[in-house]
């Protein structure tokens, strides 16, 4: 009678641990746990078919609002990707690297260097950590980033989110708007905005800018520890596994005073990757030679509009095919199928931007501010919603779907 007892005692205590198991799986994986524009971005990437993504951009902001993927694949055919998480700091840029190769092993891979401009006294912070580490895969890459950059008693809140996270109940029903996107991307299988995200605006700066200066300008200012330390680490990594198909790059900003600086770290750690036989292009200081016009091409200080997108994504088209000669992937049917879905969302966001634009400008509201555009379920139904109404302004076509 005893053995019997026990056993039944066994069996429901297995099954109340398989019902916490499941349950906090359940619970981290859908509901309780960080979900933004970042965390969109990162899932969609590992939801790409292998082989399939010829260019991967990796970087912050800078990178998912200053190129457009599915405009790339539109006007020059090939496909790519920004693997790009908000405030992206310096310790992560090698694991980004690793995780791209691993998992998509691109014709070329371009490094956007904010990440290695911060001082030491303005390292991102925890949250800025967490927009990559909570969204990638638990695989050995990921483990040697929490050994080196996570405190061995903070380690169990990154293995098991919901520990972080168990109170973001209170973030609904604002997290619905993600939450419903996100499910609707896992069932696509890709990405409608392909990493895309922007700001309806455009920024005229009331103080005095540099940018016009720049071209000749090759003062250099010593990089943070870190910046410097993660940078070389990069680097060394690179060449010693023989990684050749890397270019590094400055996307184009509005340099005032407050930013000079940077601007010079920027020099600096462009010498250190030159001294290492790699490619670096620098947009801030050539950037008006390019096209970039301050007045015209930003939503703020650090971050390109859609009319800039077009012409940095204009700019690193060529150069990817002119220059390091990249060819483009052979893709199926489903799969060009998928990518002009997200060409036809990408005419949406445009269209819809520049009548947002226009309307700012028209209140002379020119400051910063804006209507923000990432793939949420709000920002999907608004563009679908002026397409419908305005089937035939802006400069794109668009095609509705039947709903």
């Amino acid at each position: 009678m005893k053995a019997k007892l026990y056993i039944t005692r066994g069996i429901k205590l297995l099954a109340f641990a398989l019902a916490v198991i499941s349950s906090t799986y359940l619970l981290q994986t859908f509901l309780l746990k960080r979900i933004d524009n970042n965390t969109m971005r990162m899932e969609a990437f590992y939801l790409e078919e292998k082989e399939s993504i010829d260019a991967v951009l990796i970087g912050a902001s800078d990178v998912y609002a200053g190129y457009s993927a599915p405009y790339a694949y539109e006007k020059y055919g090939y496909t790519s990707y920004p693997y790009a998480t908000q405030s992206s700091p310096a310790n992560i840029v090698l694991p980004q690297i690793k995780e791209v190769i691993k998992y998509q092993n691109p014709k070329m891979i371009i490094v956007e260097i904010n990440a290695f401009m911060y001082k030491d006294n303005e390292l991102p912070s925890e949250a800025s950590q967490r927009m990559f580490a909570d969204n990638v895969p638990h695989d050995q890459i990921w483990r040697d980033y929490l050994a080196d950059a996570i405190p061995a008693d903070k380690q169990i809140e990154y293995y098991l989110p919901i520990v972080k996270y168990h109170s973001s109940w209170n973030e609904y029903p604002w997290k619905f708007k993600y939450l419903t996107a996100e499910l609707g991307l896992k069932q696509a299988g890709y990405s409608l905005f392909r990493g895309y995200k922007t700001v309806a605006n455009e920024f005229h700066p009331t103080v005095k800018v540099y940018n016009s200066e720049l071209k000749d300008d090759d003062s250099t200012y010593p990089l943070g520890v870190n910046g410097e330390r993660y940078l070389r680490q990069t680097l060394e990594y690179l060449k010693e596994n023989n990684i050749t198909n890397v270019v590094f790059m400055r996307f184009p900003h509005i340099v005032r005073t407050e930013a000079y600086s940077r601007f010079r770290r920027c020099n600096e750690a462009g010498n250190i990757i030159n001294s290492y036989g790699y490619d670096f292009v620098n947009l801030e200081r050539y950037g008006e030679e390019e096209g970039f016009v301050v007045d015209e091409d930003f939503y703020n200080w650090d971050h390109l509009n859609i009319y800039g997108t077009e012409k940095l994504t204009d700019y690193i088209a060529d150069m990817l095919q002119n220059k390091y000669h990249m060819t483009s992937a052979e893709l199926t049917d489903a799969q060009k199928t998928e990518w002009n879905d997200s060409v036809n969302y990408y005419h949406m966001i445009y269209n819809y931007s520049q009548e947002m634009i226009s309307r700012r400008k028209e209140l002379g509201k020119t400051g910063n501010g804006g209507t923000t555009v990432s793939e949420d379920e709000k920002s999907i139904s608004t563009i679908m919603e002026y397409a419908r109404k305005h089937p035939d302004k802006g400069k794109y076509d668009v095609v509705l779907k039947d709903e």
